[in-house]
């Protein structure tokens, strides 16, 4: 990448699978069921370590979640005391101080930068995979795959593709939204630990600034993303995420998504959405049809509830 850094890994790496340790680490704002879900599927997944940063501090969640592999960090005014006033402008900027603090103090191997509604999917047990990978690289780099619209497991989700296949599988939007994703297009990274002066963004691993260059890929390893699991979820996020979220402009760059969005809204109100919504997330038997025919579909199972089950019982409310 141009202008970019390469790092050295310090060594010794460890190769063994069964003495790594990775773990995840997350600024989250959602229900309890939503946030017991992802812990859970991570937890399942044999993380040593799950790092909940609660942005809206909820200390009856906290004791909920209880586990010996959970962390839950309050982010209260005693958490912010003493650090500057602009890392809490944004969420973007909260996430990014929350994952770096962690990164900095962790004695796991590799540690994960991971939203609340992402899910790591792997070829296999994930150990291995990390354990095997490339020594020199300081991380592993996951492409996404956006979550549709789907009745319950298996859950299906869709790559990005080229434009004449999102012509066909998207007839009224394909041509307007880039690869066919509604969410971001950049990757989540596990990154090694005991890099000096990293800050572990939302996106990419940076030293000084300069992005880190000196990534892998490992085939089969993607993080789903719920961005858009329902109409109701799409719908009730869509303001904030104009406004300050995934569809704003930044720092004076139009958001060509975003400003498509703008417009179905201003021309055709809430119907025009839903119709986009449909279009592009719902999984339609002729959709996923196309979706597999141009190799674009991924399906798995995430079994979230039983999960949720193993590790913290009934969730009341449910």
């Amino acid at each position: 990448m141009a202008g970019g850094v390469a790092l050295a890994v310090p060594g010794p790496v460890q190769t063994d699978p069964d003495k790594l340790r990775w773990g995840i680490v997350s600024t989250v704002k959602a229900p309890l069921e939503q946030v017991a879900r992802f812990a859970a599927f991570y937890l399942d997944m044999g993380a040593h370590r799950v790092h909940l940063h609660l942005d809206l501090p909820d200390p009856a969640l906290a004791e909920r979640l209880s586990h010996p592999r959970v962390r839950v960090h309050q982010c209260n005014d005693a958490y912010w005391a003493g650090k500057p006033e602009k890392l809490r402008e944004s969420h973007q900027l909260r996430q990014a101080f929350n994952a770096t603090r962690i990164y900095r103090i962790s004695t796991l191997d590799w540690l994960a930068h991971i939203d609340v509604d992402e899910f790591v999917l792997a070829p296999g047990p994930i150990k291995p995979l990390l354990a095997a990978a490339d020594p020199s690289a300081t991380h592993i780099a996951m492409a996404p795959v956006e979550m549709l619209d789907t009745a319950g497991d298996p859950h299906h989700f869709k790559r990005t593709g080229p434009k004449a296949a999102l012509r066909q599988i998207y007839p009224t939007y394909g041509e307007h939204v880039a690869g066919g994703f509604i969410s971001t297009q950049s990757p989540k990274n596990i990154a090694r630990t005991g890099l000096d002066g990293v800050r572990l963004g939302i996106h990419a691993l940076r030293h000084h600034g300069k992005v880190v260059n000196t990534g892998t890929h490992v085939p089969g390893l993607e993080i789903g993303h719920a961005h858009a699991p329902d109409w109701e979820t799409f719908h009730r996020h869509i303001m904030y995420r104009l406004d300050k979220g995934s569809y704003r402009n930044r720092k004076g760059r139009f958001n060509p998504l975003g400003g498509l969005i703008k417009t179905l809204l201003e021309d055709g109100g809430i119907p025009a959405l839903r119709h986009f919504h449909t279009e592009m997330s719902v999984a339609s038997p002729e959709r996923l049809d196309l979706l597999d025919a141009h190799d674009m579909l991924v399906t798995a199972t995430l079994d979230l509830d039983a999960k949720v089950a193993r590790h913290f019982g009934d969730i009341e409310g449910k």
